[in-house]
């Protein structure tokens, strides 16, 4: 006579059938996804809120190529801080760096690009994120790097237009120049001075003759 299931068996391997059935689940999702294709004339900001940094930038080069600038993705390994680069209506080679975000926009952004910019012999440099506002030091860099900022507001405009036919009005954005803000390098210096002839800053110090 075959000897009964215990009672924690037959639990146990109904954990293992299901765990298995959800992973093979996943793994069809996973691969129905990696072969679909997005048509990039119905996207919206919330599919963008949706896609990887790479899949973001993929994005862009699709949407840049179809408003007729001539566009290139960079290479991952070694991008240099650009994610690619456009030649615009008046032929002025453009590094773009592209940030998917939820945030708002830091200083690293636009010293990346700027970086960019002077490898690749740029004209301009431009960031295209997704965030929803910029830092008060991020504007005030961007301003004096002469870097132009599209964030999430200007980014639904320019979309919105692409896809109602407004190309020109979509390129008049992505070409727009940058915003200039009122700043002063100088509140950004410390100034520690010496006293009779001692010099010092944290720890270090050098007392003259």
């Amino acid at each position: 006579m075959k000897e009964a299931l215990s009672p924690w068996f037959m639990p146990s391997l109904f954990f293992v059938l299901a765990l298995i059935a959800l992973l093979f689940l996943g793994l069809l999702f996973w691969r129905l996804r990696r072969k679909r294709k997005f048509d990039v004339a119905k996207i919206t900001l919330a599919d963008i809120d949706l896609m990887t940094g790479h899949e973001f930038e993929e994005y862009l080069y699709v949407l840049l190529t179809a408003l007729d600038y001539e566009t290139f993705l960079t290479k991952k390994s070694r991008d240099f801080g650009a994610d690619l680069l456009f030649y615009d209506t008046y032929e002025q080679k453009t590094v773009v760096q592209a940030k998917r975000l939820a945030d708002p926009l830091g200083l690293t952004a636009v010293q990346e690009v700027f970086a960019a910019k002077a490898y690749y012999e740029a004209d301009k440099a431009l960031i295209i994120t997704t965030a929803p506002s910029l830092t008060e030091s991020c504007r005030k860099l961007a301003s004096a790097a002469k870097v132009t900022v599209i964030e999430r507001e200007q980014l639904e405009d320019l979309i919105k237009n692409f896809k109602r036919g407004r190309e020109e009005l979509a390129r008049n954005q992505m070409e727009a120049p940058y915003e200039q803000v009122t700043y002063r390098g100088e509140d950004s210096l410390e100034e520690l001075g010496s006293s009779k002839g001692l010099i010092q800053a944290g720890e270090f110090y050098y007392r003259g003759g």
